[in-house]
């Protein structure tokens, strides 16, 4: 019997099962068997695809959406899929940087959850996101399918995507999830780099010497081009200032717009008119020096998670809000490295409060404790740092602190909570 799905809350609801498998199937010793049978069950869409595929540490996500904005101001059709989302789980399926609308979504679903109830094997949420992505591209003939990989690369569900042509970014590459993808940059990087297959292109920027060993190793390996470029030499190549871009998120756009042109050879692609490239960087990915005023007040959302991003942000806000100390309010899975967080943030701000969150997706979220958390920042120089266990409570908490510029990072979780309620 066919399943009938009306609303984003049913679309949740139907996609819960899904979710405790992730916790069970992700490690060092996964491989890509489930996403090849369920693909073969889809009748392998994945190889109607001209894929981006783009990996990395920092950086991924919005250099995935300044791609698709690039590769769709020249009139292609693109789709996008990264994760995890924050605001709707639609974010994950986009054609031409929106996300599919909410009754598209869940009448697709439906359909694609039917194929897939013949699978062999359950997959995990994620496993399953990305399988309906890549259908609904190829169902909407995408001329350009932009991929972030979830987590590492190598057996990221998204690496089924192997055709020659597909042109591969590596973006920074840093410390995170190293209980999975290894505790050196050499086993980071080679998870990273498992997305380069046979004959495809990788563009990446020159990196520490440990990480582009492994990196050209791999690629002779694979008999893979491999364009090694500089932020210093795209900005050489495009002058025009960016002064509303955070300077991390400049970084990620001269990536993308370095991508673009390598693709426009490749494949015939005309320029981007200067206008679109400057309509191209007011792209807002969700999340990332996300700015928003609350009752006069100026919020900051940034899902800076690990020391390599929350130092970039920093680095940024800085740039924007010069003489700034903000209040910040945070929250943290337990699997980062918090005690390499403490002396950053001390340097940034003299008052925090710690709050948890409660809601999730590919998997229920290990946190970390606040109470732990708080004698970390207090020790690493915080002089003032308040525990608020109810994330609402303690927002409404932080308001009352801010006096002018406020910081809300941590756990992408944790703005996913307070943007659905829209606080």
């Amino acid at each position: 019997m066919s399943r009938t799905i009306n609303t984003i809350a049913d679309a949740e609801a139907a996609l819960r099962p899904y979710v405790p498998l992730v916790s069970q199937l992700t490690g060092l010793d996964t491989t890509l068997h489930r996403i090849r049978t369920l693909m073969e069950l889809l009748g392998h869409p994945e190889e109607q695809l001209r894929v981006v595929h783009i990996a990395g540490t920092s950086g991924k996500t919005s250099t995935a959406y300044y791609m698709s904005a690039l590769l769709a101001a020249t009139g292609k059709k693109v789709g996008l899929t990264v994760s995890p989302h924050v605001d709707s789980v639609t974010e994950r399926v986009q054609i031409n940087g929106q996300p599919l609308g909410d009754k598209e979504f869940c009448q697709e679903l439906a359909v694609f959850l039917d194929i897939i109830d013949a699978a062999p094997e359950k997959p995990s949420y994620f496993e399953l996101l990305y399988a309906f992505s890549i259908w609904v591209f190829a169902l909407h003939s995408v001329d350009y399918a932009v991929l972030e990989t979830g987590m590492g690369g190598l057996y990221d569900a998204t690496n089924i995507a192997g055709r020659p042509d597909k042109f591969c970014i590596i973006t920074d590459i840093g410390f995170d999830h190293t209980h999975i993808l290894g505790r050196t940059l050499p086993e980071i990087t080679t998870q990273k780099v498992g997305i380069v297959h046979d004959n495809n292109s990788l563009l990446m920027y020159q990196q520490a010497p440990e990480v582009m060993a492994v990196v050209e190793e791999w690629t002779r390996q694979h008999n893979a081009p491999l364009l090694v470029t500089t932020e210093a030499a795209e900005r050489q190549q495009y002058p025009t200032p960016m002064p509303d871009m955070a300077l991390y998120q400049q970084r990620n756009w001269l990536l993308a717009y370095r991508a673009y042109r390598e693709l426009a050879a490749r494949d015939s692609l005309p320029p981007v008119p200067d206008a679109q490239l400057i309509l191209s960087q007011t792209v807002q990915v969700p999340g990332r020096m996300d700015r928003q005023t609350i009752n006069g007040k100026l919020v900051v959302m940034d899902g800076a998670h690990n020391a390599q991003k929350m130092t970039t942000f920093i680095k940024s806000f800085r740039t924007i809000y010069p003489g700034v100390q903000p209040v910040v309010l945070l929250a943290l899975k337990k699997d980062k490295d918090s005690a390499a967080l403490g002396p950053i943030l001390a340097d940034f701000t003299d008052e925090i409060i710690v709050t948890k969150f409660t809601v999730s997706q590919d998997l229920q979220a290990s946190q970390a404790d606040p109470q732990e958390l708080a004698k970390l920042l207090h020790k690493a120089g915080v002089a003032h740092v308040h525990v608020v266990p109810g994330a609402h409570e303690a927002y409404q908490t932080f308001l009352g602190k801010v006096k002018t510029v406020g910081v809300v990072t941590g756990s992408f979780y944790l703005l996913s909570e307070l943007r659905r309620s829209a606080l």
